[in-house]
C-alpha cells in the first residue's frame, strides 16, 4: 500500500468513528414517515457497540475491530488489529477530542472535525454518519432519496452525495437495529458490521 493510500484509509477509519459520535445530543425531531423507534433513537443519550469495519479506497482495503462506549457527548473508542494493531483510542471529553496510539502518540483537537482535518487534510459530512449507523437519516440536509421497508426501517438513502445501504437488522434488547451498513461516495466505501448493540431496554415503548 502506498503512503497516500495508507493515509486515506487511516483517515477514513478515524472519520467513521468520529462521525458516529459527533453531535449525539441532537434534539429529537418528528421526521415524516419515521417509526416511533426511529423517533426515540434520534435522542437516545447512551449506547455501546462492538463490531468490525472495512475501508476500501480504490483497490486498497483495510479492516479493524472496534469497541465503543458512549455517555451523552463523551465517548471512548478502541480500535484494534489487524489494522488497529495493538490499539488506537479515540476519546471525547468536555476538553475536546484526542486520538492516541503507539505510533502517533496523542493528537488533540477541540472538535472531531478539527482532528479529522489534521489527520487526513480534508473534510466530509461527519455529522451525518452518526445518524446513518443507527438507521436514521441525518436531520439536514434533506435526503435526496430514501426508502424504507414495511416496518419503517431504512433500506437505503442518498444524502450529501453519499449512498447508504442497509442489508441487515437484528433484535437487541427490544430494538431492531442495523448490523450491516455500507456508505459510499466516489471510490471511498465504508462497510461496518455491528455484532453487538447495548442500549436501554425498549420494554414499555410502542415500536
Amino acid at each position: 500500500m502506498t503512503l497516500r493510500h495508507t493515509r486515506i484509509a487511516t483517515g477514513a477509519l478515524f472519520l467513521f468513528f468520529l462521525a458516529l459520535l459527533t453531535g449525539c445530543q441532537s434534539t429529537p425531531q418528528k421526521i415524516p414517515g419515521a417509526s416511533s423507534q426511529m423517533q426515540y433513537l434520534y435522542g437516545i443519550p447512551q449506547w455501546e457497540a462492538e463490531g468490525k469495519i472495512a475501508i476500501t479506497v480504490g483497490d486498497e482495503r483495510e479492516s479493524a475491530s472496534f469497541r465503543w462506549s458512549q455517555q451523552r457527548d463523551n465517548y471512548v473508542i478502541h480500535l484494534f488489529g489487524p489494522f488497529g494493531q495493538g490499539g488506537t483510542w479515540l476519546r471525547r471529553t468536555s476538553r475536546g477530542v484526542t486520538l492516541e496510539n503507539a505510533k502517533t502518540g496523542i493528537r488533540r483537537a477541540h472538535s472531531a472535525e478539527e482532528l479529522m482535518q489534521e489527520v487526513i487534510g480534508w473534510q466530509v459530512p461527519v455529522s451525518n454518519l452518526q445518524f446513518w449507523l443507527r438507521g436514521l437519516p441525518a436531520l439536514k440536509p434533506t435526503p435526496s432519496q430514501i426508502t424504507r421497508d414495511d416496518t419503517g426501517h431504512l433500506t437505503s438513502l442518498q444524502q450529501q452525495g453519499w449512498q447508504v445501504a442497509y442489508t441487515d437488522y437484528q433484535h437487541f434488547n427490544g430494538w431492531w437495529l442495523p448490523t450491516r451498513v455500507t456508505a459510499q461516495r466516489g471510490d471511498l466505501k465504508i462497510r461496518v458490521v455491528i455484532k453487538q448493540w447495548l442500549l436501554p431496554t425498549a420494554a414499555g415503548r410502542a415500536l
